[in-house]
Parts: structure tokens; C-alpha cells; sequence
């Protein structure tokens, strides 16, 4: 099987599947979506592998969906996500992407990033993740969403933003750090 991601400037803006039609898209779509995970899994050099349109043996069709390997490898599909609330400090990262090999992105990423999505079985998934894995979610659901990133050829990433566990938390909600984004790290 030939199978191709095709790069957002090639693509269409998609617009999210709606919650009725779910089960029907993914049954129709089900070996193409299987054949998009299996394909990702197969990246040794990547921890997510976004994607607005796929083309499976020169069949194009719209998939709106990413697949997250993470640190442990273990890959799974996730299908119109939506990052449904931003949370904690928010601090400038560097990362790397397949987009633009040898070259880096600087983004400004949150600690923490509360989600929903649907899986292969169409049930809908509401979850926070935070660290790392936050900000795989941000970079990809960046790309599904077609937002510019700032991509450079070298950039050293500031040093964390530190803040002492008493003092008032940098993102503005009036609690002590401690209480706060201190949770999220």
C-alpha cells in the first residue's frame, strides 16, 4: 500500500465532523484511517504525525486526525481534536517537525491543555494533558488548524520561567503558585 500525508498547504481548511455523523465517517473511512495509524507507527522519527488530508494508494480523502506515539511509542488515533481550555504559564519551546527538517519552530506552549477528540470506536474523549505530551497536542492540533508557527534555523530555548511556591502564580488567577500551575509540572 502507497500512503502519503498531504501538507496543509495543499489542503482545504476541514471543518470538524459533527457528533451525529461521527460513526458513519469512520466506518467508511475505517481502513484508510487504520492504514493512517499504521503508517505513523512506522515513524521512528517522530512522537505525533498530524494530518487534514491522507491519500491511501492515490485515493485522497479527508481525515482531520493525528496519531500520537509519545515517549512510550504506543500509538493511537485521535480524530478532530479540539483543545478546549489552555492551562498555566504559558512559555516560549523550541521543537523540531517533520514539516520543516534541520530547521526548528518556536512557539509559545501552555503547561497543560484540557482536550476532546473522538477515537477509532467514534466515542468521545475529554482529557488534560500536561508536560511533553501537552505540548505534542498544541504543536499538532496547531497543524490540523493551520496555524503559522514561527520556524527558525537556530534558537536557543529560554531558560524555564521559575517561580517561588508562595508567590503569586504568573498566570494571572490570584492563587499562589503552589496552588496553581505549580500542579501542572
Amino acid at each position: 500500500m502507497e500512503f502519503t500525508v498531504i501538507p496543509n498547504e495543499q489542503t482545504p481548511e476541514l471543518r470538524l465532523i459533527q457528533d451525529e455523523f461521527i460513526g458513519d465517517y469512520i466506518e467508511a473511512h475505517r481502513e484508510k484511517l487504520l492504514a493512517f495509524l499504521e503508517f505513523a507507527s512506522t515513524r521512528t522519527d517522530a512522537v505525533g504525525l498530524a494530518a487534514n488530508q491522507v491519500a491511501l494508494d492515490g485515493d485522497r480523502f479527508a481525515v482531520r486526525a493525528f496519531a500520537l506515539g509519545g515517549r512510550e511509542r504506543y500509538w493511537r488515533l485521535i480524530i478532530d481534536p479540539v483543545i478546549t481550555k489552555y492551562i498555566g504559564i504559558k512559555e516560549t519551546k523550541v521543537e523540531g517537525c517533520l514539516t520543516w527538517k534541520h530547521r526548528s519552530i518556536v512557539a509559545e506552549r501552555s503547561r497543560a491543555v484540557e482536550v476532546s477528540y473522538y477515537d477509532m470506536e467514534g466515542d468521545i474523549h475529554c482529557e488534560v494533558h500536561k508536560g511533553f505530551d501537552g505540548q505534542i497536542w498544541q504543536h499538532e492540533v496547531n497543524h490540523l488548524n493551520g496555524v503559522l508557527e514561527e520556524v527558525v534555523d537556530f534558537f536557543a530555548e529560554p531558560p524555564p520561567i521559575h517561580v517561588g511556591r508562595n508567590e503569586p502564580c504568573p498566570c494571572g488567577s490570584g492563587k499562589k503558585y503552589k496552588k496553581c500551575c505549580l500542579l501542572l509540572t
